[in-house]
């Protein structure tokens, strides 16, 4: 329908699985490298288990176009079948008779045609997706079909694709004999915001004939929170949106063309069309009852009974939502559309002048100076390049440690940015550790940390220093003239890349992973600091016994860490920041 008018060769988000559309994210590498790892090794069960719509039938497909010649697979695509039409199914794949109707049959049959490709040379593997649909009883039949074998190898690698509830199904106790022989699993999780807006570039890079098309990072937001990075609800938002914008004779997708597209899929009794995680849809849905209230007080009934509830043709119904220009720069009332629509857009203040106390705590009732607008800190960020913006960030940093930042001019000519901070923080008497998960955790962290971002226009990453919060409202420093940022921690997330840099130091220098591989004074170190914290009844031996262990779980645990009783940097900073008696540069200021 499109196609023609923004030069594609085909629609680009089809939801059909085609591997020449694969995005390989770094979760879907790592699940092709444990595929591929398992094929190496030739034995066991491979468990892959992702939520609806994460790629796992793509990637499935992916894995078989790329085996060698040396091996062959059987690909069970619908697997609600019992076990003969399983065996049927399996050997029909591979070529082989399946006129049998027992069990015995069959599987004499499958025996003796991996016998012969074993004496080949060759390798057989089987590959079922959609595996949370198999019967226990079917399970319990392709457990024993592992069993087929020789003295030293397994005559066919067993391969399990599905949804979470597989991996719980497997878990059972009927099924232990089965769990046990699996040997590796892998969940593929959904898509980052900056995989995100690579997966939207990749897919539209492979239809297209010519550049015409341009999403908005506001676009690239609107659609993130729609879809949460799951692929599936990403090609549906991204081809409604396309398609609305044909409707305007637009070939710039802003985000409140993609807003008027998820109200359309809305309007369509669409559960998820909302596309926000479970944890966050009651919270949604009380902040659209509260707009909507807005409405009903500021605006005549009329307007808001005709905007909801007329449904006209496609072009009538998105431009009553959205008012385009006669040229292809909007105006002046969509620029604000995108920046004020739906009341939870970020803005963002930028300061030149980073000579203000950074120190001084935020005002409870007001937080962090107002924002601006959210343009500002886009092309903020816009501005950076990697090499200078990531020396500013480390020098800030140093800085806020009470350090004569020097940084060695060699360290610069450094590809590799992990190094660059490593030794860049070692030369200045501080320890480096590289963070990547959820943006909550650096609050508990509580230190100046230096975040890697992305914006829309660049490909390489830029450095910024976090410096101060309140929970809501952060604080950043970076760029080449040092520029301060007030900004909602909501705005930060969509720009940055899941990865943070964090200096600290470890002032009593306890080392190694207690208890795994720490020498005794570290242990004796690490009680001396939790008797000073205020803990009773620690014997000063070095001894890591059962009451430690409990302490550590315990602070582990209410500070969201991995609870396993291991003292590795993440727990280390936990316990440096209790010590009322050092001088940490906190970033929440109480």
């Amino acid at each position: 329908m499109y196609e023609s008018f923004f030069g594609f060769k085909e629609r680009p988000f089809q939801l059909v699985p085609n591997p020449s559309y694969l995005f390989l994210s770094r979760s879907h590498e790592e699940a092709l490298a444990h595929l591929a790892y398992a094929v190496s090794q030739g034995d066991g069960f491979v468990e892959i288990t992702g939520e609806v719509g994460t790629g796992k039938t793509t990637l499935c497909r992916v894995f078989l176009e790329n085996l060698d010649q040396n091996t062959e697979a059987a690909y069970i695509f619908n697997p609600k079948l019992d076990s003969v039409q399983l065996l049927k199914a399996i050997n029909d794949e591979l070529g082989i008779g399946s006129d049998e109707n027992t069990v015995k049959g069959l599987t004499d049959r499958l025996n003796f045609f991996l016998m012969e490709k074993k004496s080949q040379g060759k390798k057989v593997i089987l590959v079922i997706d959609e595996a949370q649909n198999l019967t226990k009883d079917v399970l319990e039949q392709l457990r024993l079909l592992s069993n087929l074998e020789t003295t030293t190898t397994k005559l066919l690698q067993i391969i399990l694709i599905g949804q979470p509830e597989l991996a719980d199904i497997l878990d059972s106790h009927e099924l232990r004999q089965l769990g046990q022989r699996i040997t590796l699993s892998y969940h593929l999780v959904p898509l980052t915001f900056k995989e995100t807006r690579e997966y939207i570039r990749h897919r539209i890079r492979i239809a297209s004939r010519k550049a015409g098309i341009r999403f908005t990072n506001g676009a690239f937001r609107a659609i993130y929170r729609y879809s949460g990075g799951t692929p599936r609800l990403i090609n549906i938002a991204c081809d409604r949106a396309i398609l609305t914008a044909y409707g305007l004779n637009r070939f710039k997708i802003t985000g409140s063309i993609v807003k008027a597209s998820i109200r359309e899929l809305a309007g369509r009794g669409d559960v998820r069309s909302l596309g926000f995680p479970g944890k966050k849809r009651a919270f949604v849905l009380l902040s659209i009852f509260c707009v909507a209230l807005l409405f009903i007080a500021f605006f005549p009934f009329g307007k808001i009974y005709n905007s909801f509830f007329k449904a006209p043709e496609v072009t009538e119904r998105v431009s009553s939502q959205i008012r385009p220009s006669e040229t292809e720069t909007p105006g002046i009332e969509e620029n604000l559309a995108e920046d004020q629509e739906g009341g939870d857009i970020a803005t963002a203040e930028v300061t030149a002048d980073a000579d203000e106390d950074v120190e001084k705590s935020p005002d409870a009732s007001a937080g962090l100076p107002a924002p601006a607008t959210e343009q500002t800190l886009e092309a903020f960020l816009e501005s950076m390049d990697t090499r200078t913006s990531r020396n500013m960030a480390l020098r800030i940093a140093l800085e806020l440690w009470e350090t004569e930042a020097e940084i060695k001019e060699y360290l610069d000519k450094l590809e590799d940015t992990q190094a660059f901070f490593r030794l860049g923080a070692k030369q200045n008497g501080l320890l480096i550790y590289r963070y990547e998960g959820e943006f909550e955790m650096l609050n508990k962290l509580n230190l100046p940390a230096i975040l890697e971002v992305y914006s829309s226009a660049n490909i390489s990453p830029g450095y910024i220093t976090l410096v101060q919060t309140d929970g809501r409202t952060v604080r950043l420093r970076g760029g080449k003239d040092d520029v301060r940022v007030d900004t909602e921690s909501n705005e930060v997330v969509f720009y940055w890349s899941g990865v943070a840099y964090v200096p600290w130091k470890n002032f009593f220098g306890y080392s190694g992973a207690i208890p795994r591989n720490a020498p005794d004074d570290s242990i004796i170190t690490l009680k001396m600091i939790l008797r000073d914290i205020g803990f009773d009844g620690i014997e000063m031996n070095p001894v890591y016994d059962e009451h430690v262990q409990e302490i550590i779980e315990g602070i582990q645990e209410k500070n969201g860490l991995r609870v396993d009783g291991v003292v590795g940097p993440l727990t280390k900073i936990i316990l440096y920041n209790q010590l009322k008696s050092l001088d940490i540069p906190h970033i929440i200021k109480e």
